[in-house]
């Protein structure tokens, strides 16, 4: 056997042993050619192919390119090198290299579907759908392709562009598991939690270790309710892979709705165990913490949430109410100002070209501009006294139903209306009438950082109309026992964010008060006529609805 027939004879050794797995053996035979023969293109890239495989990056680059100069024609080197330049997050150069390949070979399936890959990476979304495309023209059976195009569909938001181009890669391959998974990860986030559930299950079906498609089963199963269900879903997740922190993490959730608080605590905790960096177990365990009162506890896991991730926008918030609540001003007013990023808050910032007041005194124009609910406005306009002995030139808005009690109040402010029937949108208030500005909801920031401040102010703020307010007290005294005192109540809020906490029955509050001869005004807006008569049917408490002043928009009427 000749020295050539040798060499030829190890390569196809090498590569047999490459197929079967066994790399280490591979790489021996490959590294022994080059040995003898060190610039053997086909070691040298069979090698570079290698090292992709076991994450060797930087040989294989340095390998493929070393083989791409002996031959500059090898579509596959260019291809695979791309690949290892792409795991070290060297975009633009892989992006070339797939370049390269597909000029060599314009019908390589694969380059096309990698470069794709890479333009994913680099939010180039039309270019990556483009290169998938080119993919799937050659070869009209490339699930690879429908799959990562679907992913791109989904990274836009197209959502139903992208349930089309998974379901096209599970037509042509019927056990596609990620197709199924991520199509259902879809459905979720489109709310059609019957069908995402239905994936979830065909992927579980494909491979019953499927631990991700268990956890996202356990996800839609509790939005469904379903959630003795969607615990044993994320159990058997755990099961699969016991280091699963967002299992742990999901399986808290489902037990805190369920208010096993002890259980999610545990759950919670496991999941930190395993990844001390996973603010949203943290950030989790701060809720248990504050809705039991535990106001330390919670602000430490908020603080470590925060830590891990700054921009964690609903840890600050619950971190702010708990600081306030604990006495905590000045760090509950800072992390307040997250309240914009918050899913509860209902307001839009102002949009002004004017800059944003400095919390200095100053005798230019402050416009203090309206936020959140007509509750907010009543209490932070009780720092307008004291805001107006540093800034003497005030303007402040204020919803509109509020502006007749205010301006009585307020003689030296000038007010303006805001749009209370719509809170996210701001009525813009003419720029040339003020030179810095703040949001209301702010105030509390420069005027209430200790508990000393909370000493400054202790009369009364509002002054009521006294002539509607003699007018009121008149017709209530006819319509209650002289011995009786009158009492004005108010029991359930609107808000579609934090109403449900702020509300309860009228029955409950009346049972809760246990107070004899006295009589009760009803203040709360909406139809409370039904459940008024029956409370004072029932219980025989003597309840006043006076409609003469009207809930909703008459607050003056309110003051008496």
């Amino acid at each position: 056997m000749s020295k050539l027939d040798g060499i030829a004879s190890l390569v196809q050794q090498g590569i047999s042993l490459h197929q079967q797995g066994s790399f280490e053996e591979a790489q021996v035979i490959y590294e022994q050619i080059l040995k003898s023969q060190p610039g053997h293109f086909d070691a040298m890239q069979l090698l570079g192919v290698l090292f992709v495989q076991i994450k060797k990056y930087l040989e294989a680059i340095e390998l493929l390119s070393k083989a791409l100069e002996i031959n500059p024609n090898h579509a596959g080197a260019y291809s695979n090198r791309g690949i290892a330049l792409k795991e070290l997050r060297r975009f633009d150069e892989a992006l070339a290299s797939y370049d390269q390949a597909i000029s060599v070979n314009p019908g390589y399936l694969d380059a096309y579907s990698n470069r794709g890959n890479v333009l994913q990476e680099l939010k180039r979304f039309d270019e990556a759908l483009a290169s998938y495309d080119q993919a799937i023209a050659i070869n009209p059976d490339y699930t690879e392709a429908y799959y990562n195009r679907g992913n791109v569909l989904q990274e836009l938001k197209r959502f139903d562009e992208a349930l089309a181009s998974y379901d096209q890669a599970i037509a042509i391959n019927l056990d596609y598991t990620e197709a199924y998974y991520n199509r259902g990860t879809i459905l979720q986030e489109l709310k059609r939690f019957d069908e995402a559930l239905a994936s979830y299950d065909q992927a579980i079906a494909i491979n019953p270790d499927y631990a991700e498609a268990y956890n996202n089963r356990g996800v839609a199963l509790k939005k469904l309710k379903r959630h003795d269900e969607a615990l044993a879903s994320y159990d058997q997740a755990i099961a699969i892979n016991p280091d699963y922190a967002e299992a742990y993490n999901n399986r808290g959730n489902a037990l805190q709705e369920d208010k096993f608080f002890d259980e999610a605590l545990a759950s919670y905790k496991q999941a930190i165990e395993i990844n001390p960096d996973y603010a949203e177990a943290y950030y989790n365990c701060g809720v248990i913490f504050q809705s039991r009162k535990h106001l330390d506890e919670a602000i430490n896991n908020y603080n470590h949430a925060i830590n891990i991730n700054p921009n964690h926008v609903n840890a600050h918030w619950n971190s702010s109410i708990c600081n306030l609540m604990r006495g905590n001003f000045k760090a509950g007013w800072q992390d307040y100002e997250w309240r914009w990023e918050h899913f509860q808050c209902d307001s839009a910032p102002l949009k002004s070209t004017k800059p944003a007041w400095d919390f200095q005194k100053t005798d230019q124009r402050l416009l203090v501009w309206a936020e959140q609910g007509i509750g907010d406005h009543i209490f932070f306009g009780s720092l307008l006294p004291e805001l107006l002995e540093d800034v003497p030139n005030l303007i402040v808005q204020v919803d509109k139903r509020l502006i007749p009690i205010f301006s009585r109040s307020f003689p030296k402010i000038k007010f303006y209306p805001s749009k209370n029937l719509d809170p996210k949108s701001n009525s813009q208030i003419p720029e040339s009438d003020y030179d810095f500005h703040v949001p209301i909801g702010s105030l509390g920031k420069y005027l209430r950082n200790d508990e000393k401040d909370f000493l400054r102010t202790k009369k009364r703020y509002l002054k009521d109309d006294e002539v509607k307010t003699a007018q009121i007290k008149k017709d209530l005294m006819a319509l209650t026992p002289s011995s009786n005192k009158i009492c004005g109540i108010t029991w359930s809020s609107k808000s579609k964010g934090t109403g449900i906490d702020k509300s309860t029955t009228l029955e409950y509050f009346i049972k809760t008060l246990d107070l004899e001869d006295y009589t009760f005004v009803s203040l709360q807006y909406g139809k409370t006529k039904d459940e008024i008569k029956k409370v004072r049917d029932e219980l025989g408490v003597n309840i006043i609805s006076y409609e003469k002043v009207d809930n909703f928009i008459d607050i003056d009427g309110l003051s008496f």
